[in-house]
């Protein structure tokens, strides 16, 4: 399994906080990663980090084998390659469903308009929502909006997805039909580093999983091996309380 992205001792600091300490981590192609943790322990962060929303203060993420920590690297060109959906959902409320996909890969010279809108048209079709092409994002549910912004990231054709806790925002009843589409993402070999709440989710889907607390990783290992047999106090703690 080739490396899609490796992480060399990761440090966030903002100011005297500081939020990643150290981490090292390699993702292989095809692989799902899902990170668990408690609030303020850098899950966030880290994600934001390997698409350069933030600023590594120390160590090096190397995406398909580039730097994206260097001062070098024409960021723009180098996030084409990696989708992020956030825990909100960013479209924009003044352009359909179907132009708030075709946006980025006309505006970036991919694709012309006949292509990105069949192209937009395949994605909603993929996540079930081609019936809502000419809708605008306030006459959808949060799911729905969710839905979209993940077809939305794949019209770059990205080949590794960022998840920010996708469902965090949403009503309990619209949570799954968002993991549908991810756990289809998945079963189609795309590489995904998740952060999430939904254990179910990472029991389920993920390859492997990570324990994170305090900036750093605790403990990773299969889903089994994390939620049936954790080896960490720290991870049992956490465990108890959220499953």
């Amino acid at each position: 399994m080739s490396e899609k992205v490796k992480v060399v001792g990761l440090e966030k600091h903002f100011g005297d906080l500081v939020v990643l300490d150290g981490i090292a981590l390699t993702v292989g192609e095809g692989e799902v990663v899902c990170i668990i943790g408690p609030s303020g322990s850098g899950k966030s962060t880290f994600l934001r980090c390997i698409n350069r929303l933030e600023t590594a203060t120390g160590g090096q993420i190397f995406v398909d084998d580039q730097e994206i920590t260097s001062k070098k690297i024409d960021i723009n060109k180098a996030r084409e390659n990696i989708g992020m959906v956030f825990q909100q959902f960013n479209l924009f409320a003044n352009y359909t469903v179907l132009e708030n996909i075709m946006l980025a890969p006309v505006e970036l010279k991919k694709m012309n308009k006949a292509q990105a809108k069949a192209k937009a048209m395949e994605l909603l079709t993929r996540v079930g929502l081609a019936d809502k092409a000419d809708n605008y994002p306030n006459q959808l549910s949060g799911g729905q909006q969710q839905r979209v912004a993940i077809a939305r990231s794949l019209a770059m054709n990205p080949d590794i997805m960022l998840f920010d806790e996708p469902t965090s925002a949403l009503d309990p009843e619209m949570v799954g039909e968002v993991l549908q589409v991810m756990k289809e993402l998945a079963a189609g070999g795309m590489t995904m580093i998740v952060v999430t709440h939904e254990m179910g989710f990472a029991r389920d889907v993920a390859d492997r999983v990570i324990f994170m607390a305090d900036g750093g990783i605790v403990e990773q290992g299969t889903p089994t091996e994390i939620f049936s047999n954790p080896q960490n106090q720290r991870t049992k703690d956490f465990l108890s309380c959220v499953l």
